[in-house]
């Protein structure tokens, strides 16, 4: 048991004060690049199911869906709208200039 992680892209692919949209291992991912720290969540957006990588806009550490406005703080996943609402987030890792995001994984080793 314990976090898994895969390959996600390339750490120049996420400069710092941006945010993309990933596939790791199937699973829509958005990872965001806050003054050179990554950080990682469900792509989509728990209130409309809209993408938070691809569309929106990253301010700080604050990512704003573009449908509604509803506005997450990224390194906690909290959303600012709705406590109810949080961010799935995901451990982020970095190793020789690629991005890595953890799955928990209940497999025994």
């Amino acid at each position: 048991m314990g976090w898994l992680y895969y390959e996600a892209c390339e750490v120049a692919d996420v400069p710092p004060g941006t945010k993309t949209r990933v596939q790791v291992e199937g699973y829509p991912v958005a990872i965001y690049n806050v003054e050179g720290t990554l950080y990682a969540s469900g792509d989509y957006c728990p209130h409309e199911q809209v993408s938070l990588g691809s569309g929106g806009s990253l301010d700080g550490e604050v990512v704003t869906c573009g449908a509604h406005r509803w506005a997450f703080n990224v390194r906690t996943g909290a959303c600012l709208e709705d406590p109810g609402f949080p961010l799935k987030r995901f451990p982020v890792g970095r190793k020789h200039g690629k991005v890595y995001v953890g799955f928990w994984s209940d497999e025994a080793d």
